[in-house]
């Protein structure tokens, strides 16, 4: 940056720019993720990275390149390009196809006037291959992560800004300014996102255990309670169908007090990692969740009695198939399901899910081993 546009420090410049486009993409990002989540919609979460972070670049720096491009002092956010670039690449790791950072290095320079000047070729070439360089250094788990970002990160810039000094017959000791704040400002950067890593681990380990049940690797009843609630409200409001299977393990108990519980919490594992598979060759937006100690919940948006049936036969028909081994035996088990489909008479979640808890209790009442729809 420059003194004489800004009338402020060239490195305090340099670190609003860019703060303000990482600020800009995490909210962005936080409100698009979140979103999606509060429907109880599978997030593509590298998808919705390298969308918004792409967008943010290029509008950023194009915007911010219109400011200064007829003025001899174009030059001046070169560091924010470059900073946004190790952004982009390697923090956020964003896979964008090569040629599309070469051809946004053209319409860089048809919108600067200087298509035609050699020097901006070698520079968009150095900055697509500082790119490729970049993305590779992230994600490789290589010793000395710092010393590796760092030292990449300064000699693309010094050939970088070679380049800008010889367009722009910038005197040594601005070349050497630049450079200076530019070796701050990566290192600051470095240094946040270690930060924000940390901090995105813990809500992630948070999340996992407030939303996920640890031993049989699928959802648990906070999550399920949010995902009816969210689904009973949509098909109520838009009259569409919306079905449910909760089903138990006969005879859990019993396993249990013969072999132990941590046969029964294999037992769990089996059962659960089998519906799960079973349920993703049908439909992989259909979720299963554990509600109880040995009783799990299906929800089936979209899906009326017959079609939800048909499913829970699957269902039944895996577990019961299914053949766990455990030390010296071999475990057989089945599942009551009950089955059923909102209706009108349903004034919230709670009233669905009593009617059909009760087609269940029906299965076990008469028999175990069976499915009761209705």
């Amino acid at each position: 940056m420059a003194w004489s546009i800004w009338l402020v420090p060239p490195i305090i410049t340099s670190v609003f720019f860019v703060l303000g486009v990482i600020t800009l993409y995490w909210s962005i990002f936080n409100w698009v993720t979140a979103k999606v989540e509060s429907q109880n919609k599978p997030v593509n979460v590298k998808r919705v990275q390298i969308a918004i972070g792409t967008t943010c670049a290029v509008v950023s720096v194009f915007a911010l390149q219109l400011i200064v491009r007829d003025s001899h002092l174009s030059w001046t956010f070169t560091n924010f390009q470059l900073l946004l670039l190790i952004f982009v690449a390697y923090f956020l790791q964003l896979k964008i196809p090569h040629w599309l950072i070469f051809l946004a290095g053209v319409g860089f320079m048809l919108m600067n006037g200087n298509f035609t000047a050699v020097l901006s070729w070698v520079y968009t070439l150095l900055f697509v291959l500082f790119y490729v360089i970049s993305y590779q250094q992230s994600t490789h788990l290589w010793r000395w992560p710092y010393t590796r970002y760092i030292t990449i990160a300064m000699l693309f810039a010094v050939a970088l800004w070679f380049l800008v000094k010889l367009r722009f017959h910038l005197d040594w000791n601005t070349y050497f300014i630049e450079l200076g704040d530019y070796a701050v400002l990566a290192t600051l950067m470095y240094g946040y996102f270690k930060i924000q890593d940390k901090d995105r681990r813990i809500k992630d380990r948070l999340f996992q255990s407030a939303n996920w049940d640890a031993l049989t690797r699928v959802q648990n009843y906070a999550a399920y309670d949010r995902a009816i609630a969210y689904q009973f409200q949509q098909s109520t409001a838009h009259n569409t169908d919306l079905s449910m299977v909760m089903f138990d393990i006969d005879h859990f108990k019993h396993v249990n007090d013969t072999y132990g519980h941590l046969a029964g919490d294999e037992v769990l594992k089996q059962v659960a990692s089998t519906v799960t598979a079973t349920l993703k060759k049908v439909d992989s937006k259909i979720i299963l969740y554990r509600t109880g100690g040995e009783e799990f919940n299906i929800i089936f948006p979209d899906y009326d009695l017959e079609r939800t049936r048909a499913v829970a036969e699957q269902v039944f028909e895996a577990v019961k198939d299914l053949k766990i081994p455990y030390n010296d035996v071999v475990l057989n088990v089945t599942i009551s399901v009950g089955v059923s489909v909102l209706s009108a008479s349903d004034h919230n979640p709670l009233d669905f899910y009593k009617r059909v808890d009760a087609n269940l209790y029906h299965s076990k009442k008469n028999g175990r081993m069976q499915i009761t729809a209705g």
